[in-house]
């Protein structure tokens, strides 16, 4: 597995509140279109280990609750104390109060500190009083009140807050064991086997889905799984615009420019940075160039998809799901057709995954090192209008979370130190997850009733939502850049393709005798200094009554 793929598989176990969302989002709905994994990130480790963090935890609270419903009958006493005295503790990690006024904590330290005295006096009470009048009516003598009778009291009055709080504790051991040993660097892939068909079926479309050319977006978000955009910039020249014999003249008709030729002769100006390079070092290997194509996942669903009725969306399969791969021809088609429902953006993508370093003998000067970010560039060609228009889009998408990087730290400490590791995160989150062990139990029941009962299918709608709503890989990210470094190497890459774009849009309309001198200055006034080595990206004009118009600037760029 790669290294993103590991930490977000860790944050299956650390992070509830991401596996909830993992499942939902790709497991409630099996009409749901997934987006697209970049930068050697793969969904279905990630899956494996949500739905078998998932288990875990309803074995765990399963066990605790049916502790509880023991200790009702056996000890109810014992039983709701120890619970009351769970109840200021759980408060405490509540982040509200955590960073409340200091009166209201130190006032529920008061209360917890009470509760826990109260729940020993209870158990030791508990345990004499019967002790006491067997001691008065039968005449033994005092030492009678320590005989194994008594100790068995005391040992049954504690024995459900000792054993729901273990089963907590294992709980939580088992979990940094799992990280230690199925995580940790070079740990292989996990097999994934399911008996359920419809389970089997939906995991089989994400498998492959992930690895397709079409993205379906819900939330407007239409380059999902590739991160934020960094930086926008479009331009657009006139095609009835050519110079011969060195003179700029305009035409009737314009230049006949095929946006599917452009696409071509770009790619392969771009392809030079990977593979037409002096020497291997010196190549962009992490630079992958693909297609993306992008939809809003709102379509009308027609009766008998399976007999193609009139009103089915071409972009829904024979089986009713949303497709992921789009064919050469259709690719072009969307090309050529700029006014369509159906955008087409050439994707760019490099993995700062970095490279080893070598002298002239062959020694390993350093290793690869993995900067995890990943810095995509989507192109966007136009010809509409009598017009060549051109999008430029990068996005940016950071490293995993920090904290899912304990996966490479954990598999060096002895099992002394991974269970201390495991002990010292939670502190009072211990207790307030045996309080809650009942609540989740319930919940878990009703979620699963509730999502058996409202089984989406698309053919109770006119119209269905088909679009993904959430990119596992972005849900597991920072919320920036780690590393001035990261920073740097993200300048650089978008320094290199967009000048790799500009000339190669200027040589193809060169090729055709267009006038490329209002494209040239345009693209001059993307990027200005700003003092201090920085750039600000605003527009420029030249000449008498020229004007400007700001494309995508954002504020702190």
């Amino acid at each position: 597995m790669s290294n993103v793929t590991r930490y977000l598989c860790a944050a299956a176990y650390l992070d509830s509140g991401f596996r909830d969302k993992v499942l939902a989002e790709l497991l409630f709905d099996q009409f749901r279109a997934i987006p697209p994994s970049y930068g050697g990130f793969d969904l279905m480790p990630v899956i494996y280990h949500c739905r078998r963090s998932r288990m875990m935890l309803v074995v765990r609270d399963a066990l605790i609750t049916g502790f509880f419903v023991i200790g009702c009958f056996m000890a109810p006493l014992s039983t709701f104390g120890w619970l009351w005295t769970l109840v200021p503790f759980a408060l405490l990690t509540v982040d509200g109060i955590r960073r409340g006024p200091l009166i209201v904590r130190a006032l529920i330290w008061f209360w917890a500190c009470y509760s826990v005295f109260s729940l020993i006096f209870l158990a030791i009470m508990t345990a004499l009083i019967p002790a006491a009048a067997y001691l008065f009516a039968s005449g033994l003598p005092f030492s009678g009140l320590y005989g194994s009778g008594s100790t068995g009291s005391v040992l049954q009055q504690f024995l459900i807050p000792v054993v729901t709080l273990g089963i907590a504790l294992v709980y939580r051991i088992a979990i940094y064991l799992t990280l230690v040993g199925s995580l940790k660097p070079g740990a292989p892939e996990p097999i994934i086997a399911t008996t359920h068909p419809r389970l089997a079926r939906r995991l089989d479309y994400i498998r492959r889905a992930q690895w397709g050319n079409v993205t379906m977006y819900a939330n407007e978000d239409a380059f999902m799984g590739a991160g934020r955009i960094q930086r926008n910039w479009s331009i657009a020249v006139e095609l009835d615009r050519v110079r011969e014999s060195h003179k700029p003249s305009r035409r009737a008709d314009p230049v006949d420019i095929d946006p599917v030729e452009l696409h071509a002769f770009v790619r392969g100006r771009l392809i030079e940075m990977r593979d037409r390079v002096l020497r291997p070092n010196e190549g962009i290997q992490r630079l992958d160039i693909g297609d993306h194509v992008v939809t809003r996942g709102i379509f009308t669903v027609a009766d008998g998809q399976r007999d193609r009725a009139a009103g089915a969306h071409p972009m829904i399969d024979r089986n009713g799901l949303p497709r992921f791969q789009a064919t050469a021809e259709e690719i072009a088609a969307i090309a050529r057709h700029p006014q369509g429902g159906v955008r087409y953006y050439q994707r760019v993508t490099i993995n700062n995954a970095g490279q080893e370093i070598r002298d002239l003998d062959g020694n390993l000067v350093a290793p690869a090192e993995d900067q995890e970010a990943l810095t995509s560039a989507f192109i966007y060609l136009a010809v509409e209008g009598r017009m060549l228009y051109t999008q430029f889009v990068v996005t940016v998408l950071p490293p995993a979370h920090d904290h899912y990087h304990v996966v490479d730290s954990l598999p060096t400490m002895t099992s002394g130190r991974v269970t201390w590791e495991a002990l010292k995160v939670l502190k009072l989150q211990l207790l307030r997850d045996v309080l809650a062990a009942p609540v989740r139990v319930v919940r878990t029941a009703v979620e699963s009733v509730r999502q058996s009962a409202m089984t989406p299918n698309p053919r109770d709608h006119i119209v269905y939502p088909y679009g993904a709503r959430l990119s596992v890989r972005e849900l597991g990210a920072s919320e920036s850049l780690q590393t001035h470094i990261q920073v740097l190497d993200v300048g650089k890459y978008i320094k290199m393709i967009e000048q790799r774009l500009t000339e190669a849009v200027l040589d193809f309309l060169e090729e055709r005798k267009v006038e490329t001198g209002a494209y040239r200055m345009q693209a001059a006034g993307i990027t200005v200094s700003a003092g201090n080595g920085g750039t600000v990206n605003v527009p420029m004009a030249f000449g008498e009554h020229a004007s400007a118009t700001v494309n995508g600037l954002r504020p702190g760029t």
